[in-house]
């Protein structure tokens, strides 16, 4: 039987997941991803997951507003967020499960000291000055942290993206064996997204 977690997340404990069964992965340098959006009359199910995680106390909550800038000819995942305008370079990608290096500020840089990844980019600052679509992505999240050696965390998430509602999970950490594995236990029927993937869909630049 389903129970209602917070918002349109729902629980189901069978087959429970059993963390000590999971293998051990190794600490990585990269943070892998599986992120799951969802419109807002969708109802999502975790499977596998007991009643200890209705205790909202067990999550971290954040709250987050950032800025999105999509570019038509790019995939690049970049956010602005406070007084950064941060860049998260795509190291990886495992069966849509995405692998990230350390977020970099692209304020810190000029168009001639940009990272190795965006070296190919020409005038690429003032081509998100100029060209890129500006979305706003409001975001209330629920962090939950497994016991698991690295850590894997889950998050949930209601978005608001241009006056619409979604709902996000992701599982993220520095195993991409564990993220997988998790992964495939809590939604074995979805398929990860990125963040651009995913606003590209709703808003096309």
């Amino acid at each position: 039987m389903n129970k209602r977690l917070i918002w349109n997340f729902e629980i189901n404990d069978q087959p429970q997941l059993v963390l000590d069964s999971l293998p051990q992965g190794e600490k990585e340098s990269i943070k892998w991803e599986a992120r799951y959006f969802w419109p807002e009359d969708s109802i999502i199910i975790l499977n596998g997951l007991d009643s200890s995680f209705l205790n909202l106390s067990n999550y971290e909550i954040k709250n987050r507003q950032d800025y999105y800038l999509l570019l038509s000819d790019y995939d690049y995942n970049i956010k602005q967020r406070r007084d950064e305008l941060q860049y998260k370079p795509l190291l990886q990608e495992i069966d849509n499960i995405r692998g990230y290096g350390k977020k970099i500020d692209l304020n810190l840089y000029t168009s001639n000291s940009l990272p190795a990844a965006l070296h190919s980019t020409i005038g690429l600052l003032s081509q998100l000055q100029e060209k890129a679509i500006k979305l706003s992505v409001s975001k209330i999240a629920l962090l939950y942290r497994f016991q698991t050696t690295p850590a894997i965390k889950l998050e949930l998430a209601r978005l608001k993206v241009h006056e619409k509602i979604f709902f996000s999970v992701c599982i993220e950490g520095p195993s991409q064996l564990l993220v997988t594995q998790i992964a495939k236990y809590l939604l074995p029927d979805q398929i990860s997204c990125d963040y651009v993937s995913f606003l590209r869909q709703l808003f096309t630049p």
